[in-house]
């Protein structure tokens, strides 16, 4: 009676609850290799992100420089490469990781039973995030790229502009 309750408030039936967990308590884990592609997520997330801290200090440096010299200075090669590489990495560790679970579950096996498998996943989740801070690092080198007029922190409006706003009645 419970079971024909069961299904009458839209829930299944319990053995079909036992079948479902039985199917997927016989599936077994990913082999050797899965597990070790599956280790290149994490790795790559992180390469990501110390990439994307090296452009952040490569730019502060530049900054501190421009200020000094009381010029704008150009983007450096450098800084275009850090930040591609940061997005191209973190990227590159979402679709792994997409692609790895997707090979799994088609073969018939759990990837989130192995330890690798839930560390990718893991990792994979703020790896998003960090996508989004890589890919908005990417505009932010290519806005100051295409930036036109520089004025340093320590030097004062232009000569010019002083007195045109002397003159100006506001």
């Amino acid at each position: 009676m419970s079971d024909v309750a069961g299904l009458a408030m839209g829930g299944a039936d319990a053995g079909g609850q036992a079948r479902a967990a039985g199917e997927r308590a016989r599936r077994p884990p990913p082999g050797r290799e899965w597990r070790r592609r599956a280790l290149a997520v994490p790795g790559l997330v992180l390469l990501g992100v110390l990439l994307l801290v090296g452009a952040g200090l490569l730019q502060d440096r530049r900054g501190k420089r421009a200020d000094e010299l009381c010029h704008q200075l150009a983007v450096p090669w450098t800084l275009f490469a850090l930040v591609y590489a940061a997005l191209a990495c973190g990227a590159a560790a979402l679709v792994v990781c997409g692609l790895l679970f997707r090979a799994s579950r088609r073969a018939g096996l759990r990837g989130v039973d192995s330890w690798q498998g839930s560390l990718a996943l893991v990792i994979s989740v703020p790896g998003v995030l960090a996508v989004l801070f890589e890919a908005t690092a990417v505009y932010a080198v290519h806005s100051q790229a295409g930036a036109g007029y520089w004025q340093c922190a320590s030097a004062g409006a232009l000569p010019g502009i002083q007195g045109l706003a002397a003159a100006l009645p506001l």
